[in-house]
């Protein structure tokens, strides 16, 4: 999904002249579709974090280190082959908002003791009432009034989803056989019929006030805290939530693979290669024929599986150096003294 948007977004597919309507349809089908992938991330964060009452230094440093290790060794590579690379960008990743999903994430990673003990000592219906106020601010007023201003920012709707997701484990229980996928591409049929009326909307109007209202909502309906991507993202997470992998051999692959997927989107939404990538991978080119959406899927499974394949190749490659005796003993020095740090830093602030 996060690859599908990508695809669209710097490949600038939407923005096309010579495509068709057959295809500009598909295209607004799969890119509705896959808007839900960010609140799913923040939702299932919120989920399984929810109980946790302490700060996890180490965890928020290697995702750090991760996305620093990845973001030089580009950079070094497309500075090597001669590309324009940025420098800033490169070497202070997080800080700089290269990604700005991971940059929210660690944010609310340090955010989260906090949350977690308000939603402990919150009851059923003030939880209730302080998830409505979010997603009124910011999933609903955002859209359809203000762009900017006190609802602005990634980090409140990454809260609220946050949240929803600790709602979701204390308070919900999912219902199978709910038809939830069914639904899932129902919301993603009519947010496609509401962005067409929109932009015929924003095409045909002569009112500057409401051309300006029509813009927002079209711009931010989108936003993975809006209404109806929040519903969708709940369905598809019930989907889920109800299925039950008996296969050992399935569920093996997908623990080995599931830590690397993290890296796909570190490798391929880096700054130095993001718009080259799917501009010299052409797909507009083919924007007027028949296999238009299935060269695109084709293409996006592809990236998807060389950085997968990266990522794995990195893994063991660490997994090789851990073995050196001296390299063994430095990371085990450096893990122990992160957990003293992140121990200190738990008794200070009382986060236990």
């Amino acid at each position: 999904m996060v690859i599908t948007q990508h695809a669209i977004s710097h490949g600038l597919l939407l923005q096309i002249e010579n495509i068709n309507a057959y295809n500009i349809l598909l295209l607004k089908f799969i890119n509705t579709f896959s808007l839900t992938a960010n609140g799913i991330f923040f939702i299932i964060s919120g989920y399984y974090s929810i109980n946790k009452k302490t700060l996890n230094i180490k965890k928020i440093l290697s995702l750090w280190g991760k996305v620093l290790f990845y973001s030089i060794i580009i950079y070094a590579i497309c500075k090597g082959l001669g590309r324009e690379t940025i420098a800033y960008d490169s070497f202070l990743p997080i800080l700089s908002g290269q990604y700005w999903f991971v940059s929210t994430y660690i944010a609310l990673s340090f955010l989260s003791p906090i949350f977690n003990t308000l939603a402990d000592k919150l009851t059923r219906n003030q939880y209730k009432y302080l998830l409505l106020s979010l997603f009124i601010m910011y999933g609903l007023i955002k859209v359809m009034f203000n762009p900017s201003g006190i609802f602005n920012g990634t980090i409140l709707a990454a809260i609220a989803m946050y949240l929803l997701g600790g709602y979701m484990r204390k308070y919900i229980s999912i219902k199978s056989k709910q038809n939830y996928f069914t639904k899932y591409i129902l919301l993603t049929i009519l947010f496609v019929f509401i962005s067409i009326i929109l932009q015929i909307l924003l095409n045909i109007t002569n009112n500057t006030q409401f051309y300006y209202i029509l813009r927002n909502s079209y711009s931010y309906m989108g936003n993975f805290a809006s209404v109806i991507i929040v519903a969708m993202t709940l369905l598809i997470i019930f989907k889920f939530k109800e299925i039950n992998i008996k296969n050992e051999i399935l569920n093996k692959m997908i623990i080995s693979i599931s830590p690397s997927v993290f890296s796909v989107y570190i490798i391929h939404e880096n700054v130095n290669i993001r718009n080259n990538l799917w501009q010299a991978i052409g797909s507009q080119n083919y924007a007027d024929k028949w296999f238009f959406i299935p060269h695109l899927l084709l293409l996006i499974v592809a990236v998807f599986i060389v950085c997968l394949v990266i990522d794995l190749l990195r893994k063991g490659v660490y997994f090789l150096l851990k073995k050196i005796p001296v390299i063994e003993k430095s990371i085990l020095n450096l893990s122990k003294k992160i957990d003293k740090v992140n121990i200190k830093i738990n008794y200070t602030f009382d986060l236990k």
